[in-house]
């Protein structure tokens, strides 16, 4: 078995994207005058970013000797 298996986390922003969806959609709350789900994607882009720092920082890592 591959010693890498947090690469596991990069499927995270899709569950945050596709897999709740049904949940954002019903939220009436409007921060900054937006829609929720559209912050909601905002959200996901910088949850997204840090994931795959976390995955990048994780390989640089497993490469040293």
């Amino acid at each position: 078995m591959s010693r890498r298996r947090y690469r596991w986390l990069l499927v995270l922003p899709f569950v945050w994207q596709i897999g709740l969806v049904p949940f954002v959609n019903g939220v009436a709350w409007r921060p900054w005058d937006l829609p929720f789900p559209m912050v909601w994607q905002m959200a996901g882009v910088l949850f997204a970013s840090a994931i795959i720092a976390i995955v990048h920082h994780l390989d640089k890592r497993a490469e040293r000797p």
